[in-house]
């Protein structure tokens, strides 16, 4: 019984993966958060029952094969319960709800990861793809004929904005940031699918992916997504060469590594300039065609007016990182509780930024220590820093042919760590980018030796 009871969840997975990933991608439309809460919630519920199913059936899996999940993550989750329970009951059940959803990411979606199961992976691709492609289709004609739509909305800090807005893009978007961030890793997805695509509508629509999504990080204005493509880019093209050329002496190797990446960064860097300029250029274009009611044709611009040179060229992060080491100064060893920083700090410390700007602090490790305190902040940034050395380790010295899978993957986890570095992700939240994050971090601790052995050079 017990082995037919797992055949199912085994068939369960994959579904309760994908059905999450789709949810996720929902709740970035900005228009989204006009339809009833209690669809959103009842779709929630289905998939947190399906994953408590899987997490049991991972906990009596540990116990018979006296494994054991991640130390430092199972220390994190403890952390988690124990500021929550200390910090008052206020905020209780808001924590809890997203301790669920932390326990299900650590202890689901990694495992599901380490699992390294192709056929999950490639659909989790191409949902992501595909549906991608065609937000980021209705969002560039939105900048091409000058659509902009603004509207208070009380479920969104910002309310609705659609369209270009304040010489953004925000498209069908809530977040230009987020989802230029999401542009990035769909970018990557479509690179990894196009090497094993068959059938030439199938690779036009991936090219045609690769090119959308990145006119969509040019005019997101983002530039949070402008380091991540930047540092992609770096990383790819000088372990790809690092790879491709090691029968060469190390010296020369790594010279030439080096040389063909600065090679790269400049060409990507004059390409995304020529980008905006040829954008701006078309979008001119086309509203001299289409009337579009409102807009001054002759101002269509890419130049934030909130980064300006009088402007706070970090758009007020700095001032967020500060507020949230301050809360930590004041309560540094279990911090405020994950859903209790804001009301702790209106109540202990009102002057802070984050008190009277009601955000959160735009940094994963600020908000671990201003949430979590030190016991909860070591163990998480413990697990992040093994994962980012072993990653390198296995980059310098893998040297079995599926070397380009692993790099893609290490691709996908970077762009995201370094987007929770500058917007809300990856801990702490239930978002997409936490969800790939936890997943393909599995997938870079995948057992199986033909895809992740490391051999000595």
């Amino acid at each position: 019984m017990m082995k037919k009871a797992n055949e199912i969840l085994d068939k369960v997975e994959i579904p309760f993966i994908l059905l999450w990933e789709f949810m996720l991608i929902l709740r970035m439309i900005s228009t989204y958060s006009l339809i009833p809460s209690k669809f959103d919630s009842v779709i929630f519920t289905i998939i947190s029952l399906a994953g408590g199913l899987l997490l049991i059936r991972n906990g009596l899996d540990w116990f018979q094969k006296r494994e054991k999940p991640s130390l430092l993550l199972l220390i994190f989750t403890a952390v988690l319960i124990i500021s929550s329970i200390a910090n008052g009951s206020s905020e209780l059940m808001s924590n809890f709800k997203l301790i669920i959803w932390e326990v299900l990411f650590f202890f689901v979606v990694y495992e599901l990861g380490k699992k390294n199961r192709k056929e999950l992976f490639q659909l989790v691709e191409k949902v992501l793809v595909f549906t991608w492609l065609i937000l980021v289709i209705i969002s560039l004609g939105m900048f091409f004929v000058q659509f902009k739509y603004t509207a208070p909305l009380d479920k969104l800090y910002y309310g609705i904005r659609m369209g270009f807005v304040e010489n953004r893009l925000y498209g069908v978007f809530v977040d230009p940031n987020y989802a230029a961030t999401i542009s990035v890793v769909a970018i990557c997805f479509s690179l990894h699918l196009f090497k094993e695509a068959k059938g030439k509508l199938y690779k036009g629509l991936l090219i045609a992916s690769i090119l959308l999504e990145f006119f969509f990080v040019v005019l997101s204005g983002s530039r949070t997504a402008t380091v991540e493509i930047m540092a992609i880019t770096v990383v790819a093209v000088f372990f790809y060469c690092y790879y491709n050329k090691r029968t060469m002496a190390l010296v020369k190797r790594l010279a030439y590594s080096v040389a063909i990446t600065m090679v790269a960064v400049i060409g990507l860097y004059f390409t995304m300039e020529v980008t905006q300029k040829v954008s701006v250029v078309s979008a001119k274009a086309v509203s001299k065609v289409i009337v579009v009611k409102s807009n001054d044709k002759e101002s269509i611009s890419l130049d934030r007016p909130d980064t300006g040179e009088d402007s706070d060229v970090s758009n007020s992060r700095f001032k967020l990182w500060k507020s949230a080491f301050e809360i930590f100064e004041s309560t540094p060893i279990l911090g405020t509780s994950p859903k209790g920083i804001l009301p702790y700090a209106q109540k202990n410390l009102p002057n802070t930024w984050i008190s009277q700007k009601e955000q959160t602090p735009h940094n994963f490790l600020f908000f671990l220590l201003a949430t979590t305190g030190l016991l909860g902040t070591i163990p998480f940034i413990l697990f992040i820093l093994y994962n980012v050395f072993k990653t390198l380790i296995t980059l310098f010295k893998m040297n079995t042919n599926n070397y380009t899978d692993y790099l893609f993957q290490s691709l996908i986890v970077l762009t995201i760590l370094i987007s929770a570095c500058l917007i809300t992700d990856i801990v702490l939240v239930n978002r997409l980018g936490a969800m790939l994050f936890f997943l393909y971090i599995g997938r870079l601790n995948s057992k199986n030796e033909k895809e992740t052995s490391e051999i000595e050079i």
